[in-house]
């Protein structure tokens, strides 16, 4: 704990109680926080919560989640950044990620959480490895986590579409686990796939492509490539609106029925702002435009030709990991499987997942001017960038493109790193950031490019 956070102040009457008592406030509130969340005992976080965070208790879960994938939390600076307003630099304890805490304080209690990625600081180095070296730690790092009742998942690691590393924790490499966002990348292939074939242009608005959206600014400005690029203002969907209203919303019509009314949230291409409503525009115009249904069309076009055999939107019966949330067993809780949309929430193996990686790189889904489209970078998007559906960033000095998924009792990710050959895919029955430490693990340990 820094010496810098300002210890809680003993109560004292009111009229004794200097001014600048309230300006440390937001110090003392992030200084109790970390001790609560970095305790041993997961029932000390959960006490503070519901004590001091009441309108964060349905988050729960998920925070204790994350507590137990980083193993706590290093401080390393903070901040007041507003008014009520506290930011914190951290570390995690057990992996090599860092990440920006802001607390925004109410009237004796913290009123919101947020966690957000954040880049190491400019003196943070990890050392590349040999690839049998970098592997074998690998190994040695999950079985502990695993040991420890912290991961429970899928690796693969291949190079040069040679698979290298392929286990499973709590499960079997043939296990099917929900994929998340990371299923958006099909559906960017998918809208490429009609790009390439002349049946749809990247400049297309909404409203020339679907004759019955409701006439608003957002349907007549909106384009294909703002969709795929998240910086159409198009928005989420996910809320107390959704949450109402979910088990009607089955199909990209049904969403399009629901949420198609509302205005742009800034204007078309003059930010990034990752957008899941986008995503399930995308299936509404794969479908219009291809007269088949965007699983369909993903079947036919997708799967079929990779051979995924064990892709879909739905869970099916039999060695599918059910999503888990909470902290370590016997506190985990199983929650119901998601079901699959054009915006992600199917379901992949490991081999699966490497076939697609394998066949996207032969062109044998896209040609190749698509396939550059698809995984070059064109947007700038936080400390990443974006490409025509895909995220584009580096790992420790080397460039890859892919994407993640996330959700409760849900994590995986999936990255290309197209100049040393590696490919990597972890897929969790945990949510964030279970599987992405994995991957930030080993990406950053893996020999650079000897090309």
């Amino acid at each position: 704990m820094a010496a810098s956070l300002m210890l809680a102040c003993v109560p004292r009457p009111e009229h004794q109680v200097p001014s600048v008592v309230r300006a440390v406030a937001p110090g003392a509130w992030l200084e109790k926080w970390l001790a609560a969340f970095n305790d041993a005992r997961a029932s000390t976080y959960a006490d503070f919560v519901r004590a001091h965070m009441p309108t964060l208790v349905p988050y729960l879960d998920d925070d204790l989640g994350l507590r137990e994938a980083t193993g706590g939390f290093t401080l390393l600076r903070h901040e007041e950044t507003a008014p009520g307003q506290i930011t914190a630099w951290v570390r995690d304890r057990n992996w090599d990620r860092f990440s920006r805490v802001v607390l925004s304080i109410g009237d004796g209690r913290i009123d919101d959480l947020s966690f957000q990625g954040a880049p190491p600081p400019g003196d943070f180095a990890i050392r590349r490895l040999g690839e049998h070296e970098a592997l074998t730690l690998l190994h040695q790092r999950l079985r502990e986590e695993a040991t420890a009742g912290r991961f429970s998942g899928a690796v693969l690691v291949a190079k040069d579409g040679i698979v290298l590393f392929r286990e499973a924790y709590g499960a079997t490499p043939a296990t099917r686990f929900c994929i998340g966002s990371m299923g958006k990348m099909f559906t960017a292939v998918a809208v490429l796939q009609l790009v390439q074939d002349g049946r749809l242009g990247l400049t297309d608005t909404l409203a020339s492509l679907l004759p019955a959206y409701p006439d608003t600014a957002l349907a007549r400005q909106v384009t294909v490539q703002h969709l795929l690029t998240h910086t159409g203002g198009t928005g989420d969907f996910f809320g107390a609106d959704y949450d109402a209203h979910a088990a009607q919303l089955r199909t990209p019509s049904d969403f399009i029925r629901h949420f198609g009314a509302r205005e742009v949230a800034f204007p078309p291409g003059s930010r990034w702002g990752y957008s899941n409503f986008g995503f399930i525009l995308l299936g509404a115009i794969v479908e219009q435009v291809s007269g088949l249904g965007w699983d369909v069309y993903l079947e036919r076009n997708v799967f079929r030709t990779a051979g995924m055999s064990s892709t879909s939107p739905v869970a099916s019966a039999g060695n599918t990991a059910v999503p888990c949330t909470g902290a370590t067993q016997p506190g985990l809780k199983p929650l119901p499987f998601y079901v699959g949309l054009p915006a992600g929430g199917g379901y992949s193996t490991l081999d699966d997942l490497h076939r697609f990686g394998t066949v996207l790189s032969e062109t044998r889904l896209l040609d190749a001017r698509h396939l550059e489209l698809l995984t070059t970078a064109n947007v700038q998007a936080g400390n990443s960038q974006w490409s025509l559906g895909l995220r584009v960033a580096v790992r420790n000095g080397e460039a890859y493109y892919g994407h993640g998924g996330s959700a409760p009792g849900v994590n995986a990710d999936f990255a290309i790193y197209p100049r040393s050959g590696y490919e990597v895919i972890v897929l969790a029955n945990r949510g964030h950031p279970h599987a992405l430490n994995v991957a930030d693990f080993i990406g950053a340990r893996l020999p650079l490019a000897d090309r």
